[in-house]
């Protein structure tokens, strides 16, 4: 293998010495241009995937990220009119770490806070506000930008002017557009989540006064509804506890019956009602004496009831009165007590919110036991017998355990043995096996224009070239070859003694026909000689060089 390449190098080197600048300028020429237009097709062929870098980008913020990529010769594409920037996909995650830290997120999509970097000092407060609503709403539009399934994200503020203390001020709201990216959507709790972040973002903002749709118009939110003490989020925590328990039952009775062998459905009823109320409960039996006051009272004495003739003689001081006179005595005596017990009390502030478990019932569908037994011919039939009222008594057991059943909430539980239909994947094969087929056609088909494209760059310039090469170097040789028979007789009479001579001028000599003409005689004999011996020709057509110069 070797010596069969250093004999290719060896003639490449000769034939290369053997040709004039001009040509061996060609050659080079043509050989640059042969391996660039290769190294382009296979570049081409290989289709490099290239993904958004950012996107939604202000055009003024356009020229700094293409100028960083161009310092760090990444490759890049803009689109979307210059408001998307792509790059090679291995190349994503790197560049993106890169530009951030050197060019930082800010700069990167909507005006945010770096709007007030540069504040000028005429600027009223009415232009104030709307440059603050104007950067918190690309803050916001950022922060939302950084969920997986965002594309890109719109937010519009409604911030009612602030009121004096004797007016009552309106209530701010927001709404978010979201553009998701194909195949993708968000769940609820990230449509919550997106309202809570703009609600927090506003001072004064109810998370009910956010809306969020998508592109196609689509509201993502749901409103509250006083009439039910709550809102329709109870659905989703209703679809929630739902698909809880349903996946409690499959997978506990998917060990026993087997994989796919088992459905089931469960309905749950939740209160919607908020109910507040307070208890207040006494126990006199545990009663302790908080404090005690007693007081005595009493009174001791006598007197004289009046007596005598009514009138003024008897009532003027110092009058005589020899009346008879009876003496009066008398004796009081109050005593007065009071004891404060304390006596223990509880007051309990109740409040059931809306979402409690009142009731679950659990419908469920276990395929039956399919046995196949081989027929003497060797066919193989299949039986298919419901499972014994035993197992689907265990079965239900276990359902009750699983769900928490409380028979005095009136919960039930349902289990049937039911035949399931197999599946039919035959649909599905198909347009797997046609996108398959596809992606085949698709890449022998641009292997072939690959193929095809060198093809054709080979006849109609490769080809030609080579052509134009050895025709002019073929026509130089036979230029230089002897044309007469006066010629061919001068090689004769150099000395033969020269290594090759002796042998090679019989040759010649030989394939010369007198009848024909002279030179297309000697043109086509020798150029037979050298075909049938190369080696005994070129010492000959040596020797007639050396001659020809001397």
């Amino acid at each position: 293998m070797n010596k069969i390449f250093g004999g290719l190098v060896v003639q490449f080197r000769e034939f290369f010495k053997n040709l004039g600048p001009t040509k061996r300028l060609s050659v080079i020429a043509v050989t640059v241009i042969a391996l660039v237009a290769l190294c382009t097709m296979l570049f081409m062929a290989s289709g490099k995937d290239y993904v958004p870098l950012f996107t939604n980008i202000p055009t003024e913020q356009v020229s700094s990220i293409v100028a960083k990529l161009n310092e760090k010769n990444i490759p890049f594409q803009l689109r979307d009119g210059g408001k998307t920037v792509a790059i090679p996909k291995e190349l994503l995650h790197s560049t993106q770490m890169t530009l951030m830290a050197e060019i930082g997120s800010p700069k990167m999509g909507n005006i945010g806070l770096e709007l007030f970097d540069k504040q000028d000092f005429g600027v009223n407060s009415y232009a104030q506000k709307i440059n603050y609503q104007r950067a918190l709403q690309g803050e916001l539009m950022r922060a939302i930008n950084t969920l997986t399934a965002v594309k890109q994200s719109k937010v519009i503020l409604a911030l009612p002017n602030k009121k004096t203390f004797l007016e009552e001020g309106g209530q701010p709201s927001a709404s978010v557009v979201v553009e998701l990216h194909q195949g993708k959507e968000l769940s609820p709790d990230q449509v919550r989540g997106i309202r809570y972040l703009v609600a927090n973002a506003v001072e004064g903002m109810d998370p009910d006064k956010v809306a969020v749709l998508d592109e196609r118009g689509k509201v993502l939110t749901r409103t509250s509804d006083g009439s039910t003490g709550g809102s329709n989020e109870l659905l989703d925590l209703k679809a929630k506890v739902e698909r809880d328990l349903e996946g409690r039952i499959e997978d506990i009775l998917s060990k026993v019956v087997g994989h796919a062998k088992v459905v089931a459905k469960v309905d749950a009823t939740l209160n919607h009602r908020v109910i507040s109320s307070v208890e207040e409960l006494v126990d006199p039996d545990k009663t302790a004496i908080k404090s005690q006051q007693s007081e005595e009272e009493s009174l001791d004495g006598a007197r004289t009831n009046p007596s005598g003739v009514p009138g003024s003689r008897s009532n003027i001081p110092g009058a005589e009165d020899n009346s008879g006179q009876v003496g009066f005595k008398q004796d009081v005596k109050k005593e007065l007590k009071t004891v404060n017990y304390e006596v223990p009390k509880t007051v309990r502030n109740i409040r059931e919110t809306a979402g409690n478990l009142e009731r679950v019932s659990v419908a469920v569908v276990v395929d039956g036991i399919a046995t196949t037994t081989t027929k003497p011919d060797g066919t193989t039939e299949t039986k298919w017998a419901p499972r014994s009222a035993e197992e689907v008594k265990k079965y239900e057991d276990l359902v009750k355990s699983a769900i928490g059943f409380n028979a005095a909430r009136g919960d039930s539980v349902k289990i049937e043995t039911i035949q399931f239909q197999p599946e039919d994947f035959s649909e599905a094969e198909k347009i797997l096996t046609t996108l398959e087929r596809k992606k085949l056609i698709h890449a022998l088909f641009k292997w072939a224009l690959l193929g095809f494209s060198l093809a054709l760059f080979f006849f109609i310039v490769v080809r030609p070239f080579m052509q134009w090469i050895t025709d002019s170097f073929q026509d130089s040789v036979e230029e230089m070859l002897p044309r007469t028979i006066e010629e061919l007789e001068e090689l004769q009479s150099v000395d033969n003694s020269l290594p090759g001579m002796s042998t090679a001028l019989p040759v010649l000599q030989e394939s010369i026909d007198p009848e024909k003409a002279e030179s297309e005689l000697l043109k086509d004999r020798i150029m037979a000689s050298m075909s049938r011996d190369e080696e005994k020709a070129a010492n000959a057509f040596g020797m007639w060089l050396v001659r020809k110069d001397g």
